[in-house]
């Protein structure tokens, strides 16, 4: 064990003196100074390869035929190749380490490609680690909603069973004239909710059609933009008219004739209008002409049923508004027949 404590106590008289020798250097960032100590570094690691090139010739020339690549099956070969593993085992312990000059810069460039080396490794293992945790993270967020869907499906489940079993425990309590009764108040109170919220939709689609659908369907039929692509229309806009490219016109005519030529105007498209000529009654007739169209469909859905058609008397803007809103379709072999379209005929009342 000498050797080995020998050899450690150079290695670490050679680190305290190559410190010692770093630390009282001049500081210098002088280039030519720099490539000087470069070449120097360069001219001892030559040196020491040359000598062990030297001495690997050396050993292989002692070692003559013998081999030491594989054991040998003769045993006398096999205790030869042993010996010679021992001395050379045994001179590289004795033998002092070969170390770089303190001065040298071998030491500082070995330490700079380590430090390059561990710094790409971080790097990598920085990406690797981040892209792990993104996907963790992704995983955990699609596990948290996974979570909350399961929940409020077994809360919706839990309060569904809560109510079968309430509705189970009353049915079975009641003889069936009672049961049959609460079932037909039960459905007279639900028609009268749907009569009730029917007739506020009715109300609500009334306003709308007057306050805003009216003078867009108006716009239309003057030959203006189809409904939706100018939303701001204005009275002046309707009575002024539409050019043939959709644009309102400049009012430049008296009033007196203006007032003539839409009152014809109007006669022609909707037809003769109750009522005195007054402002806004392009949009007025179109409103009557859009509510009486709904009440017609609604009626006849109600009455005949939703494959029932309603005649219409003119191919008109408030027809073909229904129809790109999805709320109605013509006939498929005559466009002159209209009805509604049965969007919850799969509903089990």
């Amino acid at each position: 064990m000498a050797a080995p404590t020998d050899a450690l106590r150079k290695l670490q008289d050679y680190a305290r003196k190559a410190k010692e020798t770093r630390n009282n250097a001049p500081l210098s960032v002088d280039s030519s100074a720099y490539a000087a100590q470069l070449e120097v570094a360069f001219e001892e690691l030559s040196l020491q390869v040359e000598e062990e090139k030297k001495a690997l010739e050396q050993l292989r020339s002692n070692v003559g035929d013998s081999s030491i690549d594989e054991p040998s099956a003769d045993p006398k070969e096999r205790l030869q190749q042993l010996q010679i593993i021992k001395a050379a085992y045994k001179n590289l312990t004795e033998a002092a380490p070969k170390l770089p000059s303190p001065d040298s810069l071998l030491p500082a460039l070995l330490a700079v490609r380590n430090t390059q080396q561990v710094l790409i490794e971080s790097k990598d293992s920085a990406l690797i680690t981040h892209q792990k945790l993104s996907e963790a993270r992704k995983f955990l967020d699609q596990g948290q909603a996974d979570l909350r869907d399961a929940q409020l499906i077994t809360a919706a489940l839990k309060d569904r069973i809560a109510r079968l079993t309430i509705e189970l425990q009353e049915k079975s309590q009641k003889t069936p004239e009672e049961a049959a009764k609460a079932l037909i108040a039960s459905q007279e109170q639900r028609r009268q909710l749907l009569e009730d919220e029917t007739r506020k939709l009715v109300k609500a689609l009334a306003r709308f059609i007057k306050s805003h659908l009216a003078a867009l369907l108006a716009a239309e039929e003057l030959g203006g933009p189809v409904v939706g692509d100018l939303l701001d229309v204005t009275d002046e806009m309707l009575a002024a008219g539409f050019n043939p490219r959709g644009n309102a016109k400049k009012r430049k005519t008296q009033p007196v004739e203006v007032d003539t030529k839409r009152q014809s105007r109007i006669d022609q498209i909707w037809g003769p209008q109750d009522g005195a000529i007054s402002e806004g009654n392009e949009r007025e007739a179109a409103a009557t002409e859009m509510r009486l169209l709904t009440e017609d469909l609604l009626n006849v859905a109600a009455e005949e049923g939703t494959k029932a058609y309603v005649t219409l008397m003119r191919d008109s803007a408030a027809a073909r508004f229904l129809v790109r809103a999805k709320a109605a379709q013509f006939h498929p072999r005559d466009a002159r027949k209209l009805r509604l379209i049965d969007f919850g005929r799969e509903l089990d009342e």
